[in-house]
């Protein structure tokens, strides 16, 4: 699990810092239901401690932005309402009927609000309200109520465990009862009491187990079974984050082939633009001193001009890979604009990205016609796929009242990596 400030930490020292932070969580949280602190003033309260530890994934889609969505769409005539309808609903329930009730309370308001305004896509979105409210009643007692986390119930799913059902109430009513029976499995074959968060990071280590496999290094172990396949990102542009990293095993891959690493990121990359559903123009090797290529969506009215780097130790950008990517902008720019692109963005892809980039990223936006420069590290680029496929509305454009869309993630500067599409996600 990352902490705030990105770095790696173990569950035991994410609990023991959970367990620290529920004090002040539950003394805010009180503030308000005792009505000594406003709606607004708990709302930014409750953001600033999910930024500095965040230990609940409160700052995504689900949490932070449905809250901010919640409030806007309110507006001034109806916070009232909603303070005195959360003082209610985020205290937590007696039980699965009374979740039930509480969830089916603020998805009618949600259904009000939704109805009044003009623009859908500035609404909050129904399918946020069980993550939101199990999170504060999980604040107020973490061994009883589980959080609706999208990342287990997706997992649930891929491992033909369980569905949700169209309606979120019976949803998190049947996943509540499913934590509480998978807590008792657990406890029975080991032998020791089990917390609710131990569930959740039984389905965490899942969902990242590629990452803690070592097999590889150990010849005595043999694989005496397969499992059923469960990624959904197809294995010929797996090997991106690898490429870019130009580790040993791709050069000497590389090598096989007659070809460049380099050569065959460029080429596994257009690839993968390709299945996320982009007309992609191949611009890099043997084509002078262009781009690698430009990603384009004509039917919302963007291009992505992309340049590959590969690079064993992080990419970060140098004074002349800056003053190239002016030259690619300032040649590409005109034509596409041309050809009715109304939204243009420059990308960078290669592995691990360098916070030390950020100046040359905010050059390039004062002295070219660019909107953004995202530098894109290759895993989140199959994030992006990996959720393309497993959910056909995930939109290629911009989002909607049901989340973020494509788009969305090109239309901002800096690093995007696998980390911040699952946040924003809730995946």
């Amino acid at each position: 699990m990352e902490d705030s400030q990105g770095d790696i930490v173990d569950m035991e020292t994410a609990d023991e810092r959970r367990r620290d932070r529920l004090p002040r969580l539950c003394d805010l949280i009180d503030a308000f239901l005792d009505e000594d602190m406003a709606l607004g003033e708990f709302k930014s309260e409750i953001d600033g401690q999910n930024k500095r530890f965040p230990y609940w994934g409160f700052k995504g889609m689900n949490g932070m932005m449905f809250f901010n969505m919640l409030y806007s769409s309110a507006g001034e005539g109806r916070r009232d309402e909603l303070a005195d309808l959360l003082r209610n609903l985020i205290q937590p329930p007696e039980d699965e009927s009374a979740a039930k009730e509480k969830i089916r309370t603020l998805e009618g308001f949600v259904e009000r609000l939704r109805n009044e305004v003009d623009d859908l896509r500035k609404a909050p979105r129904p399918g946020s309200i069980p993550y939101f409210l199990s999170y504060f009643w999980q604040v107020h007692d973490p061994n009883r109520y589980p959080i609706y986390y999208t990342s287990m119930v997706n997992a649930l799913s891929d491992l033909a465990i369980w569905e949700p059902k169209d309606d979120l109430a019976d949803s998190y009513a049947e996943f509540w009862e499913l934590n509480e029976e998978m807590r008792e499995s657990l406890a029975d074959y080991t032998g020791r009491d089990m917390h609710l968060w131990t569930v959740e990071h039984v389905f965490w280590y899942w969902q990242q187990r590629d990452e803690f496999d070592e097999d590889d290094d150990d010849d005595s172990v043999e694989t005496t079974h397969q499992t059923l396949p469960d990624s959904y990102t197809p294995p010929i542009v797996s090997i991106l984050p690898d490429l870019a990293d130009n580790t040993e095993e791709m050069e000497e891959l590389a090598e096989e082939t007659g070809n460049a690493v380099e050569t065959l990121f460029e080429n596994r990359l257009a690839k993968c633009l390709r299945m996320i559903g982009f007309e992609v123009e191949e611009l890099g090797q043997g084509m002078g001193r262009n781009p690698d290529g430009v990603a384009k969506d004509r039917m919302h009215n963007y291009a992505i001009i992309y340049d590959a780097k590969v690079r064993r130790n992080g990419y970060s950008i140098n004074t002349g890979d800056e003053r190239q990517f002016q030259d690619y902008i300032n040649r590409e720019v005109p034509t596409l604009r041309n050809q009715g692109f109304r939204n243009i963005y420059f990308a960078v892809i290669s592995g691990t990205i360098s916070d030390e980039s950020q100046e040359a990223v905010r050059t390039l936006k004062i002295t070219t016609d660019i909107q953004e420069v995202r530098l894109v590290e290759a895993d989140a680029l199959l994030a992006l796929l990996e959720n393309r496929l497993r959910d056909p509305m995930f939109s290629l454009g911009p989002g909607d009242a049901s989340g973020p869309g494509i788009q969305d993630f090109f239309a901002e500067s800096g690093i995007l990596s696998a980390a911040d599409i699952r946040e924003e996600l809730g995946i």
